[in-house]
Protein backbone atom coordinates (compact mmCIF):
# COMPACT_ATOMS: atom_id res chain seq x y z
CA UNK A 1 0.00 0.00 0.00
CA UNK A 2 1.20 3.57 -0.84
CA UNK A 3 2.31 6.00 1.66
CA UNK A 4 0.06 8.49 3.32
CA UNK A 5 -0.85 11.39 1.40
CA UNK A 6 -3.86 14.34 0.30
CA UNK A 7 -4.70 14.87 -2.80
CA UNK A 8 -7.30 18.58 -3.23
CA UNK A 9 -10.22 17.58 -5.54
CA UNK A 10 -10.10 19.79 -8.72
CA UNK A 11 -12.07 22.50 -9.28
CA UNK A 12 -15.17 21.40 -11.70
CA UNK A 13 -15.75 23.48 -14.70
CA UNK A 14 -19.37 24.48 -15.94
CA UNK A 15 -21.07 22.03 -18.12
CA UNK A 16 -23.83 23.12 -20.56
CA UNK A 17 -26.13 20.12 -21.50
CA UNK A 18 -28.59 20.49 -24.24
CA UNK A 19 -31.09 18.68 -22.28
CA UNK A 20 -33.21 19.13 -18.49
CA UNK A 21 -31.94 17.30 -15.28
CA UNK A 22 -34.47 15.71 -13.80
CA UNK A 23 -35.39 16.28 -10.32
CA UNK A 24 -33.91 14.12 -7.60
CA UNK A 25 -35.25 12.20 -4.70
CA UNK A 26 -35.06 13.87 -1.28
CA UNK A 27 -31.35 14.50 0.17
CA UNK A 28 -29.83 14.02 -3.14
CA UNK A 29 -27.95 16.28 -5.61
CA UNK A 30 -25.90 16.33 -8.63
CA UNK A 31 -21.88 15.85 -8.83
CA UNK A 32 -20.22 16.45 -11.82
CA UNK A 33 -18.18 13.56 -12.81
CA UNK A 34 -14.30 14.38 -12.40
CA UNK A 35 -12.24 14.52 -15.26
CA UNK A 36 -9.48 12.53 -14.86
CA UNK A 37 -7.14 14.83 -17.50
CA UNK A 38 -7.93 17.52 -14.76
CA UNK A 39 -5.92 16.09 -12.02
CA UNK A 40 -2.16 17.00 -12.19
CA UNK A 41 -1.04 15.18 -9.08
CA UNK A 42 0.73 11.84 -9.52
CA UNK A 43 -1.73 9.01 -9.26
CA UNK A 44 -1.53 7.11 -6.22
CA UNK A 45 -3.13 3.51 -6.39
CA UNK A 46 -4.21 0.89 -3.72
CA UNK A 47 -3.36 -2.41 -5.19
CA UNK A 48 -5.46 -5.91 -4.31
CA UNK A 49 -3.46 -8.49 -5.03
CA UNK A 50 -5.70 -11.46 -3.29
CA UNK A 51 -5.74 -13.10 -6.65
CA UNK A 52 -2.79 -15.34 -7.69
CA UNK A 53 -2.99 -14.29 -11.50
CA UNK A 54 -4.34 -10.69 -11.53
CA UNK A 55 -4.06 -7.77 -9.24
CA UNK A 56 -6.17 -4.85 -9.20
CA UNK A 57 -5.74 -1.20 -8.48
CA UNK A 58 -7.99 1.51 -7.28
CA UNK A 59 -6.77 5.08 -7.58
CA UNK A 60 -7.11 6.91 -4.59
CA UNK A 61 -7.29 10.49 -3.97
CA UNK A 62 -5.93 9.90 -0.58
CA UNK A 63 -4.92 7.47 2.31
CA UNK A 64 -6.67 8.81 5.12
CA UNK A 65 -5.50 5.98 7.51
CA UNK A 66 -3.02 3.01 7.65
CA UNK A 67 -2.32 0.50 10.24
CA UNK A 68 -1.18 -3.31 11.01
CA UNK A 69 -2.92 -4.85 13.47
CA UNK A 70 -2.00 -7.72 15.65
CA UNK A 71 -4.22 -9.52 12.64
CA UNK A 72 -4.10 -7.66 9.60
CA UNK A 73 -3.57 -4.46 7.37
CA UNK A 74 -6.45 -1.85 7.91
CA UNK A 75 -6.21 0.96 5.04
CA UNK A 76 -9.01 3.35 4.76
CA UNK A 77 -8.44 5.70 1.43
CA UNK A 78 -10.77 7.82 -0.37
CA UNK A 79 -11.64 6.60 -4.00
CA UNK A 80 -12.69 8.09 -6.88
CA UNK A 81 -14.46 5.66 -8.44
CA UNK A 82 -15.86 3.57 -5.03
CA UNK A 83 -15.61 6.51 -2.38
CA UNK A 84 -14.14 5.68 1.03
CA UNK A 85 -12.68 1.95 0.78
CA UNK A 86 -11.77 -0.23 3.90
CA UNK A 87 -9.20 -2.44 2.71
CA UNK A 88 -8.01 -5.50 4.46
CA UNK A 89 -4.87 -7.27 3.98
CA UNK A 90 -4.80 -6.07 0.54
CA UNK A 91 -8.52 -6.93 -0.14
CA UNK A 92 -11.45 -4.30 -0.64
CA UNK A 93 -13.91 -5.51 2.53
CA UNK A 94 -16.55 -2.16 1.92
CA UNK A 95 -16.78 1.13 -0.44
CA UNK A 96 -19.18 3.77 0.66
CA UNK A 97 -20.78 3.47 -3.10
CA UNK A 98 -22.36 -0.07 -2.71
CA UNK A 99 -21.86 -1.36 1.05
CA UNK A 100 -25.41 -0.56 1.63
CA UNK A 101 -26.22 -2.94 -1.10
CA UNK A 102 -23.76 -5.59 0.12
CA UNK A 103 -24.86 -5.43 3.67
CA UNK A 104 -28.64 -5.38 3.12
CA UNK A 105 -28.33 -8.22 1.19
CA UNK A 106 -26.37 -10.00 4.13
CA UNK A 107 -28.26 -8.91 7.17
CA UNK A 108 -32.31 -8.16 5.83
CA UNK A 109 -33.53 -11.39 4.30
CA UNK A 110 -32.78 -13.50 7.67
CA UNK A 111 -34.24 -9.98 9.92
CA UNK A 112 -37.19 -9.54 7.84
CA UNK A 113 -38.26 -13.58 7.11
CA UNK A 114 -38.10 -14.31 10.78
CA UNK A 115 -41.02 -13.37 12.78
CA UNK A 116 -39.91 -12.07 15.60
CA UNK A 117 -35.90 -11.18 15.61
CA UNK A 118 -34.85 -10.92 19.30
CA UNK A 119 -31.79 -11.61 20.15
CA UNK A 120 -29.60 -11.58 17.29
CA UNK A 121 -25.55 -12.57 16.82
CA UNK A 122 -23.03 -11.19 14.55
CA UNK A 123 -19.65 -12.73 14.06
CA UNK A 124 -17.35 -10.23 12.27
CA UNK A 125 -18.70 -7.35 10.58
CA UNK A 126 -15.91 -4.84 12.24
CA UNK A 127 -17.24 -1.94 9.98
CA UNK A 128 -20.76 -1.53 12.04
CA UNK A 129 -22.59 -1.71 9.13
CA UNK A 130 -23.99 -5.26 10.08
CA UNK A 131 -24.49 -3.94 13.45
CA UNK A 132 -26.16 -0.84 11.60
CA UNK A 133 -28.81 -2.97 9.78
CA UNK A 134 -29.62 -5.43 12.67
CA UNK A 135 -31.09 -2.63 14.66
CA UNK A 136 -32.49 -0.95 12.75
CA UNK A 137 -35.51 -3.59 13.74
CA UNK A 138 -37.77 -2.65 16.48
CA UNK A 139 -37.93 -6.16 17.37
CA UNK A 140 -33.89 -6.45 18.78
CA UNK A 141 -33.26 -6.39 21.97
CA UNK A 142 -29.86 -7.36 22.18
CA UNK A 143 -27.50 -7.47 18.89
CA UNK A 144 -24.20 -9.49 20.06
CA UNK A 145 -21.10 -8.49 17.91
CA UNK A 146 -18.11 -10.41 18.47
CA UNK A 147 -14.97 -9.32 16.32
CA UNK A 148 -11.55 -11.11 17.01
CA UNK A 149 -9.60 -6.90 16.04
CA UNK A 150 -10.24 -4.03 18.65
CA UNK A 151 -7.97 -1.96 16.70
CA UNK A 152 -9.88 -2.46 13.42
CA UNK A 153 -12.89 -1.67 14.78
CA UNK A 154 -11.86 1.44 16.46
CA UNK A 155 -10.76 2.55 13.18
CA UNK A 156 -13.61 1.56 11.83
CA UNK A 157 -15.63 3.21 14.12
CA UNK A 158 -14.01 6.73 13.31
CA UNK A 159 -13.59 6.78 9.97
CA UNK A 160 -16.58 4.86 8.69
CA UNK A 161 -18.98 7.10 10.47
CA UNK A 162 -21.40 6.73 7.65
CA UNK A 163 -21.26 2.92 8.03
CA UNK A 164 -22.21 2.40 11.94
CA UNK A 165 -24.30 5.40 12.10
CA UNK A 166 -23.98 5.48 15.96
CA UNK A 167 -24.67 1.79 15.97
CA UNK A 168 -21.61 1.19 18.47
CA UNK A 169 -23.80 3.32 20.98
CA UNK A 170 -26.91 2.11 20.73
CA UNK A 171 -28.00 0.69 24.00
CA UNK A 172 -29.09 -3.00 22.83
CA UNK A 173 -25.46 -3.52 21.53
CA UNK A 174 -23.26 -6.07 23.12
CA UNK A 175 -19.85 -5.83 21.55
CA UNK A 176 -17.08 -8.38 22.70
CA UNK A 177 -13.66 -8.34 21.16
CA UNK A 178 -13.14 -11.95 21.28
CA UNK A 179 -12.43 -15.28 18.71
CA UNK A 180 -16.07 -15.78 17.58
CA UNK A 181 -15.52 -19.70 17.44
CA UNK A 182 -13.99 -19.75 20.94
CA UNK A 183 -17.06 -17.33 21.67
CA UNK A 184 -19.70 -19.30 20.13
CA UNK A 185 -18.66 -22.50 21.80
CA UNK A 186 -18.58 -21.09 25.44
CA UNK A 187 -21.86 -19.08 24.77
CA UNK A 188 -25.12 -19.88 26.89
CA UNK A 189 -27.06 -17.48 25.07
CA UNK A 190 -29.55 -18.38 22.02
CA UNK A 191 -30.16 -16.22 19.10
CA UNK A 192 -32.70 -16.00 16.44
CA UNK A 193 -30.79 -14.94 13.93
CA UNK A 194 -27.12 -15.20 13.31
CA UNK A 195 -24.93 -13.41 10.56
CA UNK A 196 -21.30 -14.65 10.09
CA UNK A 197 -19.45 -11.39 8.48
CA UNK A 198 -16.02 -12.41 8.26
CA UNK A 199 -12.61 -12.19 5.73
CA UNK A 200 -12.97 -14.15 2.90
CA UNK A 201 -10.47 -16.51 2.75
CA UNK A 202 -10.07 -20.66 3.07
CA UNK A 203 -6.49 -21.04 3.55
CA UNK A 204 -4.74 -21.67 6.93
CA UNK A 205 -5.34 -18.29 8.38
CA UNK A 206 -8.02 -17.87 11.36
CA UNK A 207 -10.88 -16.96 9.75
CA UNK A 208 -11.25 -20.58 8.09
CA UNK A 209 -12.39 -22.14 12.02
CA UNK A 210 -15.63 -19.84 11.01
CA UNK A 211 -16.04 -21.59 7.96
CA UNK A 212 -15.95 -25.19 9.66
CA UNK A 213 -18.52 -27.95 10.31
CA UNK A 214 -17.58 -27.78 13.78
CA UNK A 215 -18.04 -24.27 14.00
CA UNK A 216 -21.43 -24.42 12.19
CA UNK A 217 -22.38 -27.45 14.60
CA UNK A 218 -21.56 -25.81 17.61
CA UNK A 219 -23.53 -22.11 16.47
CA UNK A 220 -26.49 -24.37 15.83
CA UNK A 221 -26.90 -25.17 19.26
CA UNK A 222 -26.99 -21.65 20.17
CA UNK A 223 -29.88 -20.92 17.18
CA UNK A 224 -33.48 -21.08 18.58
CA UNK A 225 -36.30 -22.77 16.37
CA UNK A 226 -37.06 -21.19 13.53
CA UNK A 227 -33.97 -18.72 13.51
CA UNK A 228 -31.98 -18.32 10.41
CA UNK A 229 -28.22 -18.40 9.32
CA UNK A 230 -26.83 -15.33 7.15
CA UNK A 231 -23.15 -16.37 6.32
CA UNK A 232 -20.95 -13.79 3.92
CA UNK A 233 -20.31 -16.71 0.87
CA UNK A 234 -16.83 -15.66 -0.60
CA UNK A 235 -17.85 -14.79 -4.61
CA UNK A 236 -19.69 -16.60 -6.78
CA UNK A 237 -18.90 -16.34 -10.36
CA UNK A 238 -18.37 -18.50 -13.13
CA UNK A 239 -14.72 -18.66 -12.61
CA UNK A 240 -14.80 -18.21 -9.26
CA UNK A 241 -17.43 -20.24 -7.34
CA UNK A 242 -15.64 -23.27 -5.43
CA UNK A 243 -14.86 -22.03 -1.92
CA UNK A 244 -19.05 -21.26 -2.07
CA UNK A 245 -20.24 -24.07 -3.17
CA UNK A 246 -17.70 -26.02 -0.52
CA UNK A 247 -19.42 -23.93 2.07
CA UNK A 248 -23.16 -24.66 0.71
CA UNK A 249 -22.10 -28.16 0.90
CA UNK A 250 -20.56 -28.06 4.66
CA UNK A 251 -23.90 -25.95 5.94
CA UNK A 252 -25.96 -28.71 3.95
CA UNK A 253 -24.86 -31.42 6.59
CA UNK A 254 -26.70 -29.32 9.26
CA UNK A 255 -29.22 -27.23 7.72
CA UNK A 256 -32.04 -29.05 5.60
CA UNK A 257 -32.77 -25.13 3.68
CA UNK A 258 -29.38 -23.70 2.13
CA UNK A 259 -29.84 -21.37 -0.19
CA UNK A 260 -27.66 -19.25 -2.13
CA UNK A 261 -27.79 -15.59 -3.20
CA UNK A 262 -25.46 -13.81 -5.82
CA UNK A 263 -25.22 -9.90 -5.36
CA UNK A 264 -22.92 -8.29 -8.25
CA UNK A 265 -21.22 -5.64 -6.02
CA UNK A 266 -19.06 -3.09 -7.70
CA UNK A 267 -16.46 -2.96 -5.71
CA UNK A 268 -15.85 -6.56 -5.34
CA UNK A 269 -15.47 -6.35 -9.02
CA UNK A 270 -17.58 -9.58 -9.19
CA UNK A 271 -20.87 -11.47 -7.97
CA UNK A 272 -21.16 -12.24 -4.40
CA UNK A 273 -22.50 -15.13 -2.70
CA UNK A 274 -24.67 -14.95 0.67
CA UNK A 275 -26.09 -17.95 2.32
CA UNK A 276 -29.07 -18.85 3.78
CA UNK A 277 -29.41 -21.74 6.26
CA UNK A 278 -32.54 -22.74 8.64
CA UNK A 279 -35.10 -25.60 9.42
CA UNK A 280 -37.98 -23.79 7.57
CA UNK A 281 -36.77 -20.90 5.12
CA UNK A 282 -37.35 -21.42 1.19
CA UNK A 283 -36.93 -18.00 -0.70
CA UNK A 284 -38.25 -19.34 -3.69
CA UNK A 285 -41.74 -19.54 -1.94
CA UNK A 286 -42.00 -16.26 -1.19
CA UNK A 287 -44.26 -13.25 -2.38
CA UNK A 288 -42.53 -10.24 -3.49
CA UNK A 289 -45.77 -8.42 -1.89
CA UNK A 290 -45.58 -9.90 1.39
CA UNK A 291 -41.70 -8.87 1.57
CA UNK A 292 -42.74 -5.55 0.77
CA UNK A 293 -45.15 -5.24 3.18
CA UNK A 294 -42.83 -6.42 5.84
CA UNK A 295 -40.88 -3.98 4.81
CA UNK A 296 -42.92 -0.59 5.22
CA UNK A 297 -44.10 -2.41 8.78
CA UNK A 298 -41.08 -2.84 9.68
CA UNK A 299 -38.29 0.09 8.37
CA UNK A 300 -40.51 2.13 6.45
CA UNK A 301 -40.37 3.06 3.08
CA UNK A 302 -36.78 5.09 3.61
CA UNK A 303 -34.54 3.21 5.15
CA UNK A 304 -33.32 0.61 2.57
CA UNK A 305 -31.80 1.33 -0.33
CA UNK A 306 -31.50 -1.57 -2.65
CA UNK A 307 -33.64 -4.61 -1.18
CA UNK A 308 -37.52 -4.83 -2.62
CA UNK A 309 -39.34 -8.31 -2.69
CA UNK A 310 -38.64 -8.72 -6.01
CA UNK A 311 -34.77 -8.19 -5.80
CA UNK A 312 -34.73 -10.48 -2.89
CA UNK A 313 -36.04 -13.17 -4.47
CA UNK A 314 -34.63 -12.56 -7.72
CA UNK A 315 -30.82 -12.99 -5.69
CA UNK A 316 -31.68 -16.68 -5.17
CA UNK A 317 -33.37 -17.48 -8.41
CA UNK A 318 -29.84 -18.49 -10.71
CA UNK A 319 -29.34 -19.40 -14.31
CA UNK A 320 -28.77 -22.94 -15.76
CA UNK A 321 -25.42 -22.87 -15.90
CA UNK A 322 -24.87 -21.68 -11.62
CA UNK A 323 -27.58 -24.63 -10.51
CA UNK A 324 -24.85 -26.96 -12.28
CA UNK A 325 -22.26 -25.31 -10.81
CA UNK A 326 -24.38 -25.58 -7.34
CA UNK A 327 -25.15 -29.36 -7.53
CA UNK A 328 -21.11 -30.53 -8.19
CA UNK A 329 -19.85 -33.01 -5.43
CA UNK A 330 -16.58 -32.07 -3.76
CA UNK A 331 -15.37 -31.49 -0.26
CA UNK A 332 -16.64 -30.13 2.54
CA UNK A 333 -14.90 -27.68 5.42
CA UNK A 334 -13.44 -29.49 8.20
CA UNK A 335 -11.19 -28.39 11.32
CA UNK A 336 -7.92 -29.96 10.46
CA UNK A 337 -8.68 -30.71 7.11
CA UNK A 338 -7.21 -28.39 4.45
CA UNK A 339 -8.96 -27.02 1.15
CA UNK A 340 -8.20 -28.74 -1.80
CA UNK A 341 -10.08 -27.07 -4.43
CA UNK A 342 -11.44 -29.97 -7.18
CA UNK A 343 -10.25 -29.25 -10.51
CA UNK A 344 -11.74 -27.16 -13.07
CA UNK A 345 -14.64 -27.67 -15.38
CA UNK A 346 -14.13 -27.50 -18.96
CA UNK A 347 -16.19 -27.41 -22.05
CA UNK A 348 -15.40 -29.70 -24.95
CA UNK A 349 -15.05 -27.81 -28.38
CA UNK A 350 -19.16 -27.95 -29.68
CA UNK A 351 -18.06 -28.97 -33.24
CA UNK A 352 -21.20 -31.23 -34.15
CA UNK A 353 -23.53 -29.16 -32.09
CA UNK A 354 -26.41 -28.01 -34.32
CA UNK A 355 -28.57 -24.99 -34.11
CA UNK A 356 -32.10 -25.28 -32.91
CA UNK A 357 -33.79 -23.95 -35.58
CA UNK A 358 -32.06 -26.72 -38.01
CA UNK A 359 -32.93 -29.77 -35.61
CA UNK A 360 -31.97 -31.69 -32.75
CA UNK A 361 -28.89 -34.14 -32.49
Amino acid sequence: MPASTRVSPPHPTAVVRPYPLPELRPGEFYVEPIDPAALTEAPIFCIENDDAFDHYAYRVKSILHERKTAFQSVVIADSYNYGRVLFMDNVVQSSAEDESLYHEMLVQPAMLLHPNPRNVLIVGGGEGATLREVLAHRAVRAATMVDIDQEAVEVCREFLPSWHRGAFEDSRTRLHFADGRKFVEESDEFYDVAIIDVVDMLDAGPAFSLYTREFYQALRKRLRPNAILMVQGLELSFSDYKQHVSLVRTLRTLFPEVHSARVAVPSFLGTWGIIMASDWATPGNLRAETIDQIVEQRLGNNWLDHLTGEFLIAAFAHCKETRYLLSQFGPILEDGVPYIAPPDIEDMEPARLTLPALGFE
